[in-house]
Order: structure tokens, then sequence, then C-alpha cells
């Protein structure tokens, strides 16, 4: 694990750097503070985005167009229909012995680390079932 030494604030641009004010990188409570500034701003952009992305969309679908590209900005967007497929385990499991279900399904461990807010906590309560 990296120290505070090692492990330096990378550049940022100057429309995000502002949300690093005030950062004291040898403090947890000033750190968590700071993530969940960030969290929350992403949270909030990644609405707008979804938000633009829908309106997009119908503005295409309006129009019938599968894809469009922008000759002053140069971006372009394509609408394309995809399929995804999935394994059904509990008939994987019935079709296959152990030994076999062992050479078919993979597991990779990593580690996973959780930062819960106090709002999303209230969240998540509303989806955990209190034991009895």
């Amino acid at each position: 694990m990296e120290t505070n030494e090692e492990q330096e604030v990378p550049n940022v641009d100057e429309k995000v750097a502002v949300l690093l004010d005030g950062l004291d990188d040898i403090n947890i409570t000033s750190l968590l503070i700071k993530y969940d500034e960030v969290t929350n701003v992403i949270q909030k952009t990644n609405e707008l985005k979804e938000m633009l992305r829908n309106k997009i969309k119908v503005y295409l679908k309006e129009r019938e167009w599968d894809n469009y590209m922008d000759e002053r900005t140069k971006i372009s967007v394509t609408i394309l229909t995809a399929k995804r497929q999935s394994v059904d385990k509990t008939q994987l499991k019935i079709m296959l012995t152990d030994a076999q279900m062992s050479q078919v399904i993979r597991t990779t461990s990593f580690e996973k680390m959780t930062i819960l807010t106090p709002e999303a906590r209230k969240r998540l309560k509303k989806y955990v079932a209190k034991p009895k």
C-alpha cells in the first residue's frame, strides 16, 4: 500500500480542481468528505448525461436516423441493436456434474472497498430486510 508521500494528487483539469479545495490528504475525515463531494458531483453529472443521451436518442428516433455526424463538433452518434446472452446457472448445474461445473465456472477473487455515506446508508435501509 502506498503512503501519502508516495501517492500524490494527479494533475486535474481546472474545471474539477475546485472540488479538491480544502483537501487535507493526511486527514481521513477530510479525504472522506472530499470523496463524498466528488461522488455527489459524479452522480449529478451522470444523471445529466443520461438525460442528454435520452434526448439525443429521441431526436434520432423521431427522424428515423440510425446515426448522425455533427459537422461542427465532429461528434458522431450511432444507435445499434445489441443482444445480450447469459447462462442459466441453475440449468447448467442440472446438466453438469460437480467436476464438470468446476471446469466450466471460473472464480476470481479481488479486493473491493465500499464507502457508505449516510445518504447511501438511508437508501440502502429501504432495500435491506431487517432480521426478525
